[in-house]
């Protein structure tokens, strides 16, 4: 079984996935919502695997160690709530693009593409 971490998570991927997929970034993205509607079909995909996965739900105790992984290691607060969420049910493996979560010394991170 693998896991999608939180909502926070699922935004993520798809952001990923547009900036793979159209080869522009958040910021130009935003300024191009006919590319981005022009790319439905494709999504649906990925809301399709998305939704094979399990969500987990965030609680007050994930929040609050969320809190302390923003100061320990130094992340903004969604990528701090991944990782809290991953240390919470005891998820040790994560595959993201983002290098920041190599800092995480409890997380292994795959090779993503």
């Amino acid at each position: 079984m693998w896991y999608i971490a939180t909502r926070q998570c699922i935004a993520k991927s798809f952001t990923v996935w547009f900036r793979l997929s159209t080869g522009k970034k958040s910021f130009e993205l935003k300024k191009l919502p006919e590319l981005v509607k022009s790319k439905s079909k494709e999504m649906k995909k990925v809301e399709d695997f998305l939704n094979l996965a399990e969500n987990l739900s965030i609680n007050h105790k994930i929040e609050k160690t969320a809190s302390g992984i923003i100061k320990q290691y130094g992340l903004l607060p969604n990528d701090a709530l991944i990782v809290a969420t991953c240390k919470h049910y005891g998820i040790k493996r994560i595959a993201t693009l983002d290098r920041d979560f190599n800092r995480i010394d409890f997380l292994e991170v795959l090779e993503v593409g």
